[in-house]
């Protein structure tokens, strides 16, 4: 079952690098005509009519697209990591990979990790022992909606922490709470960076 496990894994970051580093308009999704040459949606999955749309526009192909739009947001700088930070979270969950793994995806990118993310401050409302301070925050970047994997959560929305909320995991030793998105009434997660008091 380890080898297995392995090579699945494997499988899937060799996928995940591809698709993530593959231009929009090389994609099969832009061939069957489901994205443009951006990467925003034409054709909802559910008027898909053919199996060749259903193949070339999968939930995997859908995260890997969010992930990218989200990427391709952000202006090149010193916060370019930190601002999608949570949502390399919720690749790194997900897969089942590790910083490593992640790192290496973004090496292939160009992105200096070390460098972004030690340039990024650490905020006031993040307590001493790490937890995230109760109160209603406001977002500064798109966050996905992790059980749909779209941007659902948008920069400007509300977000609640009813108590000191403890990390739920972390990136490159970046803290990522969950909290609960006001619009959507879901639970998302966020860094420091996504948020402002």
């Amino acid at each position: 079952m380890g080898i297995i496990s392995r090579s699945a894994d494997l499988f899937y970051t060799y996928k995940f690098i591809r698709l993530l580093v593959t231009p929009w308009e090389e994609t099969d999704a832009y061939e069957q005509g489901i994205i443009d040459e951006n990467g925003k949606l034409l054709i909802k999955p559910s008027q898909f009519k053919t199996s060749e749309q259903k193949d070339a526009y999968t939930y995997f192909h859908r995260l890997v697209f969010n992930i990218k739009r989200l990427m391709e947001r952000v202006p090149g700088g010193s916060s370019r990591i930190a601002s999608y930070a949570a949502a390399l979270y919720l690749i790194k969950e997900e897969l089942g990979l590790d910083d490593n793994h992640i790192e290496d995806i973004l090496k292939k990118m160009e992105i200096d990790v070390d460098k972004d993310l030690n340039e990024s401050a650490s905020s006031w409302y993040v307590l001493a022992d790490n937890t995230l301070a109760p109160g209603t925050y406001t977002l500064l970047n798109d966050i996905m909606l992790p059980a749909t994997n779209e941007l659902g959560a948008r920069k400007g929305t509300r977000v609640i922490v009813d108590e000191q909320t403890a990390p739920a995991g972390n990136i490159f030793a970046e803290p990522v709470y969950e909290v609960k998105h006001v619009q959507t009434k879901q639970k998302i997660f966020v860094t420091p960076m996504d948020l402002i008091k």
